[in-house]
Parts: C-alpha cells; structure tokens; sequence
C-alpha cells in the first residue's frame, strides 16, 4: 500500500488529527523542561540527547515514507534515504564532538528535516494538518535550541 493512500485516511478522524497535533507538541515538553531547568549539569546533556533522538525518530521517517512511496524512481529513494542518514550522522557528530555549537548545529538540522518535507514530492500526500503541526512544533524546537544556545554557558 503506497503513502498516499493510507496518510489521507488519518485526515478523516477528527480524534487522530487532535491526537496526533497533540503528541507532535507534547515532545517538545521534554525540551522546554531542559530549557526551563537549563542551570543544572544534567539539562544540557539531556537536551542534546533527547534532541538527536527525535531527529533520528523524523529521519525514519523519512525511510518509511520512501520504500512506501511506489510511484517514485529508485535514485529519488536512495536520495531520500542518503539525505536522512547525513542528517542522523550530522546530529551524533554534533551531540558527540562539537560542545558550543551543538544546539545551533541540531536546531539547521531540525530546519533540514522540514524544509525536505516541503521540498522533496514524496512528502507532498501529508495531510494538511499533520504539515501545520510540523511547521508550528519545528518553529517551536528550532526557537528553543536558540535559546538554549543563548543562554548555555
């Protein structure tokens, strides 16, 4: 079954639509709780881990969504699935080695993931809804990595 046919269906059900809204904006609660918390020794770490840990959740997604994608040729998928794990291996290369720009390095990343799923046909079936609470959570995580980056020692 392509993506296309089964990502509308969810469109349908005003209870998948709110939960779904729901949950993109309730995984930026750990990041805001860092953020908040940014003064202990562990909000910074945890910040950083739990970021690269979202961003390897929306890469996968990216893989999901282009073997399920029939209608695109195979050098658009091995593009797609190249990009996602340049971004995965970007976001462990700035968690593991980079300490001052990690936050401004995952909060491009964040921004990458997004724009691809503006930019790249194979995403385009998404449902409106689920497009808007990307945008909104994106705008959200990339605002609070900047603050975070502004006020990290």
């Amino acid at each position: 079954m392509s993506a296309s046919l089964t990502l509308p269906a969810i469109e349908k059900s005003p209870f998948d639509r709110r939960l779904i809204t729901a949950l993109g904006y309730a995984g930026t609660l750990p990041m805001l709780g860092c953020l908040l918390l940014i003064e202990s020794s562990w909000a910074l770490p945890l910040l950083k881990t739990y970021s690269l840990a979202i961003i390897v959740f929306l890469a996968g997604n990216w893989w999901s969504t282009a073997l399920m994608q029939h209608k695109i040729s195979a050098r658009q998928r091995q593009s797609i699935l190249l990009m996602s794990n340049a971004i995965v291996i970007t976001a462990v290369v700035a968690v593991t080695f980079m300490e001052t720009l990690t936050l401004l390095v995952l909060a491009l990343l964040f921004g990458m993931l997004l724009v691809g799923e503006r930019l790249l046909a194979i995403f385009h079936p998404q449902p409106n809804y689920y497009r808007s609470m990307r945008t909104g959570v994106t705008v959200l995580v990339v605002a609070l990595h900047l603050i975070a980056f502004s006020l990290s020692p």
